[in-house]
């Protein structure tokens, strides 16, 4: 019978294996002296020698069967293996022992691409070897299929009982807890009851000591795991209870026996606003929820047994901030035995983690233990781990292969996963597609295929992705970024994605990475930019993004705390829906779009923040305006009107062109803002001006004269009198300033024909052939296209002369690959107009505010800013757009932002302190008060 567990499958894998000729090899293990488990024990593989497949097993006196128990079921004992076509293990072999062209199974540790396999898997893809990952033979749900999960249970209950016998002595406590040993001095877990017996009789007898009696247990987790550790756990005196039981048990209980709760979310999940718990909402907001048993359960538990498989978000069975609470106070037990009889510093004194996932649901489980020195004593108060289990704090045991310790069982119980899925392994073969063969097979053994022929599977192309990380990071450091430190490695580093390496990018790394606690990753599809940007400040590494490419941005984003987006206004609501999902925070300088505020509710029910307008303008105009507000509010004035206006602009002296304007960020967005509409108040009339006018609509701006300003409105400014909260105002408009001229020469672009994104072959065109088919012939002469210019504009030199000077009546061809006009004006004028680095820029801000007074006097409060960029540093937008986002960011990291949702800076939580940073950063302004009598 090929299988154990039931003949009607044994029958059916023994018919598939004879269907073909392999040999398949077991390989002897060699990662550590305690590695004693095979994948498949003797009987396994006599069912298998007993269809006509060769199998071979290397030597091994360390394994726990011996080479003769395999020797007399069939299998050929040989050093030499290479026969084999298909080679299995439970631990990855060393890369030296790869045999090419062969399919392998074992446990590889890559799919994060680990650095410490790497070696490894390049050794695989060079030797065109197929490999089976047994983590990850999974069913559709993500169930797995092959693991050694419940005797890791059964040998960490073991040796959490042997540990509490040691804590207790160290306490002053003698137990009957002494007298089981760790779980590898048994050869078989029936060795290990009787043992187990015997304490119940003493329990019974004796009972234990009222300072620890009674002890009570919390199981985490109902899967293998814990159900492994609870069938050790069961053979003591025993009652089972509900969590909410605990405090009364571990008050009152019966000090002869031991208390267990099992905490299933459903009973230890409680969501923050009080609402009940049901699966599917925790499924679709984790982070809504908090987990009671640090609060609620921990301070009546003698012992965790933590089997939960944890993920972030989802909240913690313990915290370091938990730890500090619990054990941190110090222990009364130390020089304080009276009479023989100590006191106990707390409750708690023993975890098993046998997850052993480093940092995750028990956070302060910092490091693996080992099977020789299996326990720690953790002290919260320095955050330290020690050997002598008399400190103050509390043991924790975290081995990560306590299956190892029983590997006889152990072998036993993961051969009898692996038999119902090996016929269709081993009928895998390198004279076709492997991955073809699996899919059409088991979708089992096809999800857990990582290399396919010396390639990496599609599932698992993103191991690639991962490595680049690594090596840009290297790239990095040897370009001159310092390397972080373990110390900035740390789990509670605050992590960002700052998605956008352009000019901007920097005052935002520059600012965060003040803070040694923040790590920064770049992620851009300018690779050579990232790396030049990361290689000026520490804790940053660059990473090649492809933003467009869904699932690796989404890994991506999980792996950070805060998403900074810096890409084109229309990719932030892509960008904010992955965040959601991962329910990672999200901030961005632009305007909150229609999208970005439908995605707010759900962000919400998430507890993500989707920060918007946080730059210059939307941004530090919300902050001066909210705060001039106060001021007049707190004098009991009223606003009747309010106009604001932001211009980022050349400084004076370098505004040699006809628009009198030079680019400092993305040109696109420059010039299709001059299609806008608009809608603003005034005098209490809702003006609405349409796409394609806004240009006409500028007039002087007398308020700041020495600077020969235009100004127009922008975008919808009526919604800002309820945000603003100014609703007695009977005019409402916020705009743009530009250098006069300018807008006579967009509207003359506009007229012409050049803001059209319609299509057109330009293929073979210059800059005169697209101009003069503009004006409705190709074909005509430079000086007919000139008097038609001046024809068209009845006669306007400034006009005509405006698309001669731009290059417009060149006869350079137009890049291949434009096909649209707007599209080629963008890149004529970008390219001619971008501020040189000998250049600098200048930001104009000023709000006008009428204020009536409780006097009936009227008064204009004006506040200026005026900001310069730096010859030869940074330009004043990047200063004022990027400043604001690390502010920001920084606020966010630090918890200093309560609301959740779709965020704008309208609050004095938000702009009180961010105007104080950035008076820091030399960003002020300047106020005036004009009154009406003058």
């Amino acid at each position: 019978m090929f299988l154990t567990r039931a003949s009607s499958v044994a029958r059916r894998q023994s018919a598939a294996l004879s269907r073909f000729k392999t040999t398949l090899a077991i390989r002897r293990e060699t990662i550590n002296v305690w590695e004693r488990r095979a994948p498949l024990a003797p009987h396994h593989v006599k069912d298998i020698v007993d269809t006509g497949v060769n199998v071979l097993v290397q030597p091994s006196t360390r394994r726990a069967y011996y080479m003769q128990e395999y020797e007399e079921v069939g299998a050929v004992i040989t050093e030499d293996i290479s026969s084999a076509t298909h080679i299995i293990g439970v631990k990855a072999p060393e890369p030296e022992e790869l045999i090419e062209d062969k399919c392998y199974a074992f446990f590889s540790h890559t799919i994060k691409a680990q650095p410490e396999g790497m070696p490894l898997l390049d050794e695989m893809l060079r030797k065109n070897i197929t490999l089976l990952d047994y983590e990850k033979m999974t069913n559709e749900d993500g169930t797995r299929n092959v693991a050694f999960g419940h005797y890791a249970g059964v040998a960490g209950m073991i040796n959490v009982l042997h540990g509490l016998g040691l804590r207790m002595l160290s306490l002053g406590v003698t137990s009957p807890f002494l007298h089981i040993g760790l779980a590898h001095n048994y050869a078989t877990v029936a060795d290990v009851v009787p043992v187990l017996h015997r304490i119940g009789e003493s329990m019974k007898k004796y009972k234990l000591p009222k300072v620890i009696a009674p002890l009570t247990f919390s199981f985490t987790g109902s899967g293998n795991v814990s159900q492994g550790a609870r069938s050790i756990f069961e053979h003591l005196p025993h009652e089972y209870i509900e969590p909410t039981e605990m405090k009364q048990a571990a008050l009152e209980g019966d000090p002869s026996i031991c208390y267990a709760t099992v905490l299933r979310r459903s009973n230890s999940m409680e969501r923050i606003d009080g609402k009940p718990y049901s699966a599917d909402d925790y499924n679709m907001n984790g982070d809504l929820y908090k987990n009671i048993f640090a609060e609620k359960v921990a301070p009546y538990t003698t012992c965790l047994v933590n089997g939960l498989y944890w993920e972030a978000p989802a909240p913690r069975v313990l915290s370091d901030e938990d730890a500090v609470r619990m054990f941190g106070k110090g222990s009364q037990a130390k020089n304080n035995i009276m009479r023989g009889i100590p006191q106990i510093p707390h409750k708690m004194l023993a975890i098993s983690d046998i997850t052993c996932d480093i940092g995750g649901s028990i956070e302060f489980s910092k490091e693996p233990t080992t099977v020789g020195s299996p326990f720690q004593l953790y002290d919260p108060k320095t955050r330290t781990v020690h050997s002598d289990f008399s400190r103050d704090g509390v043991m924790v045991m975290s081995i990560d292969n306590l299956p190892c310790q029983l590997p006889r069982e152990a072998t036993e119980y993961f051969g009898d996963c692996l038999m119902p899925h090996l016929a269709d392994f081993l009928s895998l073969t390198h004279d076709e597609s492997i991955l073809s063969q699996a899919n059409n097979t088991s979708p089992c053994i096809s999800r857990a295929i990582i290399t396919n022929q010396g390639d990496l599977a599609p599932d698992y192309k993103y191991i690639s992705l991962l490595r680049k990380e690594q090596e840009l990071q290297r790239i990095a450091e040897t370009a001159g970024a310092r390397s972080l430190t373990s110390k900035e490695y740390r789990s509670d580093n605050k992590r960002v994605l700052l998605l956008g390496s352009g000019l901007v990018s920097e005052p935002v790394v520059e600012y965060l990475t003040r803070s040694a606690d923040v790590r920064i990753t770049i992620g851009s599809n300018d690779e050579a930019q990232a790396t030049a940007l990361a290689s000026k400040y520490r804790n940053t590494v660059p990473q090649h993004l492809d933003v467009g490419d869904r699932r690796n941005l989404s890994n991506e984003i999980a792996k950070h705390d805060l998403v900074i987006s810096l890409l084109p206004a229309t990719m932030h609501a892509f960008v904010a829906e992955l965040c959601i999902d991962a329910r990672r925070n999200m901030l961005t300088a632009s305007y909150a779009s229609d999208q970005m505020r439908k995605l707010g509710t759900r962000a919400a029910q998430k507890g993500v923040i989707l920060f918007n307008e946080i730059g210059l303008d939307p941004g530090i105009d919300h902050l001066m305006a909210m705060n001039l507000f106060d001021d007049i509010k707190q004098n009991n004035g009223t606003v009747e009107s309010f106009e604001s206006f932001c211009g980022g602009l050349p400084a004076p002296q370098f505004t040699n062109n006809p628009l009198r304007y030079k680019f400092t960020w993305f040109p696109k967005g420059v010039v299709t803002n001059a299609l806008s509409d608009a809608k603003y108040l005034k005098d209490g009339k809702e003006v609405v001006v349409e796409s394609g006018t806004l240009m006409q609509c500028a007039r002087p701006f007398e308020v700041m004269p020495g600077f020969n300003l235009e100004c127009y409105p922008n975008r919808d400014s009526t919604i800002y009198k309820e945000a603003y909260g100014i609703e007695a105002a009977h005019t409402v408009l916020r705009g743009t300033l530009r250098y006069k001229g300018y807008s006579m020469a967009m509207d003359t672009l506009i007229q012409l024909g050049f803001f059209k994104s319609d299509k057109m072959d330009l293929s073979g065109y210059s800059w005169a052939n697209l101009t003069k088919q503009l004006l409705g012939n190709r074909s005509m002469s430079h000086q007919e296209c000139k008097k038609k210019l001046l024809t068209l504009f009845s006669g306007d030199r400034f006009r005509a002369s405006t698309i001669v000077k731009l290059g417009l009546l060149d006869n350079d061809n137009i890049p291949a690959g434009i096909d649209n006009p707007m599209d080629a004006l963008v890149e004529k004028i970008s390219s001619s107009l971008m501020l040189p680095e000998d250049e600098t820029d200048v930001i104009i801000m000023n709000h006008s505010v009428g204020v009536r007074l409780p006097s009936g006097k009227c008064e204009t409060h004006r506040s200026n800013m005026v900001v310069y960029g730096e010859e030869g540093g940074w330009t004043a937008m990047c200063k004022t757009v990027g400043l604001p986002v690390g502010i920001a960011a920084e606020m966010i990291m630090n918890g200093e932002i309560k609301e959740r949702g779709l965020v704008l800076p309208f609050t004095k939580e938000i702009y009180k302190p961010m105007l104080k940073k950035l008076e820091l950063e030399g960003i002020t302004e300047r106020r005036e008060v004009e009154s009406e009598d003058l």
